[in-house]
């Protein structure tokens, strides 16, 4: 009798957790093509393996010197490695 419970069970909690997550967060077609337009204009949406993961646009308000002002200070401190043979880097 256990071996017919356990999985009626599992399944019926498995179906009622479906059943609340559909009836909260109905969608209508509409709503989804318009947000499928959408992303595929901002650049969201990709098909196919080679623009897999999606490119996010960064935006760094660092300028260069800055930057290479960073660089040059993780250098000096011992927290940038360069290839393999270095890696993990000793804090020094």
């Amino acid at each position: 009798m256990k071996i017919f419970a356990a999985p009626l069970f599992l399944s019926l909690a498995f179906f009622g957790s479906v059943q609340a997550t559909e009836a909260g967060h109905a969608k209508s077609s509409t709503l989804v093509a318009t947000e499928l337009k959408e992303a595929k204009a901002s650049g969201q949406y990709t098909f196919g393996e080679l623009d897999y993961p999606a490119v996010t646009p960064q935006s760094s308000y660092l300028t260069e010197q800055e930057v290479r002002a960073q660089l040059q200070k993780a250098k000096s401190n011992g927290e940038y490695t360069f290839g393999e043979l270095e890696y993990p880097p000793v804090a020094r």
